[in-house]
């Protein structure tokens, strides 16, 4: 009887715990994160980005973790929350951007 017991229990919480943790995860924002991440990174090591503007895009970044702990914070992200940071995503990209590509480079 234990036998049977035990998994199905451990079943039922595991069931009840998913729909809380796909509420809260972002997995597509935590990817596009990484990724403009990578980007200034990357821009910074080519010398396409100076210090002082890969500076400026990295707080862009730590303010756009700070809207996602916030929206994370009440253990659920609605839809206008995920559409607020996708907007602040897509700023920040086109900022990447086009600090990347202007004229100035960082001296070496």
């Amino acid at each position: 009887m234990k036998r049977i017991v035990r998994p199905a229990v451990l079943f039922l919480l595991g069931a009840m715990a998913l729909p809380a943790a796909a509420q809260t995860a972002t997995p597509g924002i935590d990817r596009r994160e990484a990724r403009q991440e990578r980007r200034i990174e990357q821009g910074e090591k080519s010398g396409q980005l100076t210090r002082r503007e890969a500076a400026r895009l990295e707080k862009g970044q730590a303010r756009i973790d700070r809207m996602q702990d916030k929206a994370r914070a009440d253990g659920k992200v609605t839809a206008g929350e995920r559409a607020r940071i996708h907007r602040a995503q897509n700023t920040e990209s086109r900022r990447i951007a086009r600090q990347k590509h202007d004229k100035q480079v960082a001296g070496k």
